[in-house]
């Protein structure tokens, strides 16, 4: 979405930060409505809920053709798609995990997590494509035809269990027994979660992490038209980070398996470190190279905090407490991935360049490093916190 940036400040006119507001909720209800939607997918199937999920994707891009405002856009392609996308997300990760068991489902996580960094590759250019021939409307309309294929493709994922059986009332009254207790076991995941000074921690680090490095993609391409570069140019390196996302989104899992002793925070302390550090340079950067080795490096530190997401907290609250503790991490990177874009942008307006904003950035992804080194610490010294027992309780548990 970063391509159609420069293509709505010039259509609508309007301030960076109103208009980042469109991919900045994109992005925000994708992580908001993880939980709501990991909900429907238990109760409904992968299937239905990726059919569901694909249909609003493809209806947000459609309707965004009509937009002749921010806010329309803001709904259809902001709320309508992000919504989509956060259903189809989810369901094809329920569905890879229904359907493979053992090595092969890492494996196959692994492809789609792959995949889903190639199509943020390749789909840059197609846009450029779409937009030079058939404007930035045109665009959304095409892109909202090749969407809708998803709907094939999540109507041939046959679901693992077909039927259910009848259900007397003896076997309701025991799911309804077991619904409050699911209901009081989250209740005191919740509770756990608040007393877990490190997870607490961990969650702040990450929503000074990944949303602030995604207002800075919001107005990436922007950026680097400004410093002299042509578009076909200026979305080559976009794609370099991009790269750099996708490759050094396999490292936390890698060194976790070579290395299975090392502390899942300090891998995203390093990164977040390297992150800050390019922030800083990339408004001075004066020779293609120099942006292409500070495109790449910027891209690896999202790549690492996307994928540590699910693994450390899985192993700073354990099993029993993952679902909340996602499910909190998730709604809100969510509400910081809304805000972190229009910021920015404001920042943006008001300097009236991007300076300052990648010294914000700079600033929050050091904040970050501080954090992480400071959970760290305390997960190392302090031996007897729940979240230990539990992941060692997890770990020994065959």
């Amino acid at each position: 979405m970063s391509i159609l940036m420069p293509e709505l400040l010039n259509t609508f006119g309007k301030s960076k930060a109103e208009t980042a507001l469109v991919q900045s909720i994109t992005v925000g209800m994708l992580f908001v409505a993880g939980t709501p939607c990991g909900m429907y997918v238990a109760r409904y199937g992968a299937r239905m809920t990726g059919i569901i999920g694909s249909l609003l994707v493809t209806l947000g891009l459609v309707f965004s053709f009509f937009a002749q405002s921010i806010p329309h856009l803001i709904v259809t392609l902001g709320v309508v798609s992000g919504i989509g996308f956060s259903a189809a997300y989810i369901s094809s990760l329920t569905s890879v995990g229904e359907h493979f068991e053992g090595k092969s489902k890492f494996m196959a996580l692994a492809f789609l997590t792959f995949g889903s960094g190639c199509g943020g590759i390749i789909i840059p250019f197609l846009l450029n494509i779409f937009i030079a021939e058939f404007a930035w409307r045109g665009c959304l309309l095409i892109m909202g035809g090749l969407m809708a294929n998803m709907i094939c493709f999540f109507a041939v994922c046959k679901p693992v269990l077909i039927g259910l059986p009848h259900i007397s009332t003896n076997e309701s009254k025991q799911s309804d027994s077991e619904t409050k207790s699911n209901r009081n076991n989250y209740t005191k995941s919740l509770k756990s979660l608040i007393s877990n000074k490190v997870y607490l921690i961990h969650v702040v680090a990450m929503c000074c992490t990944i949303p602030v490095v995604n207002s800075s993609l919001v107005f990436m391409i922007d950026f680097l038209i400004e410093k002299g570069f042509d578009s076909e140019t200026a979305i080559l390196l976009y794609t370099y980070l991009q790269i750099g996302k996708t490759l050094c989104g396999m490292l936390p899992g890698l060194c976790k398996k070579y290395i299975p002793h090392s502390n899942v925070l300090l891998v995203p302390a390093l990164f977040t470190m390297i992150g800050s550090t390019v922030a800083s340079f990339l408004p001075h950067a004066e020779t293609y190279s120099e942006y292409v080795v500070l495109m790449v490096c910027l891209g690896m530190t999202l790549g690492v905090s996307i994928t540590t997401i699910s693994m450390t907290t899985m192993k700073l609250v354990g099993i029993f407490d993952y679902s909340a503790g996602l499910g909190v991490l998730m709604t809100l990177l969510g509400i910081s991935n809304s805000i972190a874009g229009p910021i920015a942008g404001h920042l943006a307006d008001v300097t009236g360049s991007y300076t300052t904003q990648f010294y914000g950035i700079s600033a929050s992804l050091g904040t970050a490093t501080c954090l992480f080194v400071t959970a760290a610490a305390l997960r190392h010294y302090a031996k007897n916190t729940p979240s230990d027992n539990s992941e060692s309780t997890v770990e020994v548990t065959p």
